[in-house]
């Protein structure tokens, strides 16, 4: 399986001075897609295989005006960076990240990094990070 890390470093190196949005394991681990925002709410979509080259993209996801000023505010209003919410993820949940993503909650009341983890018995664990301040919560 392509590291998360490979996966991202790959996509970040395609579309330069981007943001991640959400990245998803897929095909057993074989594939990553990557979705990635500029500064101005433009979405790119990649995927990237288990060398860690990408595949497929980059390419723009049309999306309008409003959705590029809710992504704009995403990634303005996010401080803990995807870096920092893998980091805080894998340094309190021993498994694989399969899946995460950054959007808000609870009316847009919550910015959150949304981490799905497959633990070493085989279990899944659903994982929230604030991305203002960092708080982990685990979904039961």
């Amino acid at each position: 399986m392509a590291s998360l890390e490979k996966a991202i470093a790959a996509a970040m190196d395609a579309v330069k001075g981007s943001t991640v949005l959400s990245v998803q394991s897929e095909n057993g681990g074989q594939l990553w897609e990557v979705q990635l925002a500029g500064s101005d709410g433009t979405e790119r979509l990649l995927e990237v295989d288990a060398a860690g080259k990408v595949v497929s993209g980059p390419r723009v996801k049309d999306t309008g005006k409003g959705e590029k000023a809710r992504v704009m505010g995403i990634i303005k209003d996010a401080e803990l960076t995807f870096k920092d919410a893998v980091e805080k993820v894998s340094s309190s949940v021993h498994g694989k990240i399969s899946h995460m993503s950054l959007d808000r909650y609870n009316n847009n009341d919550l910015l959150v990094w949304d981490v799905d983890v497959a633990t070493p018995d085989g279990t899944w664990q659903g994982v929230k990070v604030d991305a203002k301040t960092g708080t982990l919560t685990k979904n039961d």
